[in-house]
């Protein structure tokens, strides 16, 4: 069996899911697993840019997925998968968000393939 080929995206290294402050060219941060809690995270990338140090949780704006395993990247309200928010598809992204869906992820699922409609 071949292993999946990397799926590129804006802005986010091949085999991780990144999430922004705001649009692509603010801070970031990067995921290469699974989070069920982003209380402890910080956009930790992109030193000087907007959201730089600021918390995760709650600040998401826009999201990047580039899966080298074939993982879609399931944002949720609340900690511990709460309610699901939105996904994105392998290689794909979203730059901001629509205004209901900004500033309330709380926490990221990695998903193999399904019928959701995502990003």
């Amino acid at each position: 069996m071949l292993a999946s080929p990397a799926s590129a995206a804006p802005n986010c290294a091949s085999g991780y899911h990144c999430v922004f402050f705001l649009g692509f060219n603010s801070a970031k941060h990067s995921y290469f697993n699974s989070d069920t809690k982003f209380s402890g995270d910080t956009f930790n990338e992109g030193s000087g840019l907007s959201g730089y140090g600021r918390s995760v949780n709650d600040n998401v704006v826009s999201a990047s997925n580039s899966s080298n395993s074939n993982y879609e990247s399931h944002y949720y309200v609340n900690s511990n998968n709460g309610t699901f928010l939105f996904c994105v598809n392998p290689g794909s992204s979203v730059e901001y968000l629509p205004s209901a869906k900004q500033n309330v992820a709380s926490s990221l699922q990695l998903r193999g393939r399904t019928s959701i409609s995502c990003y």
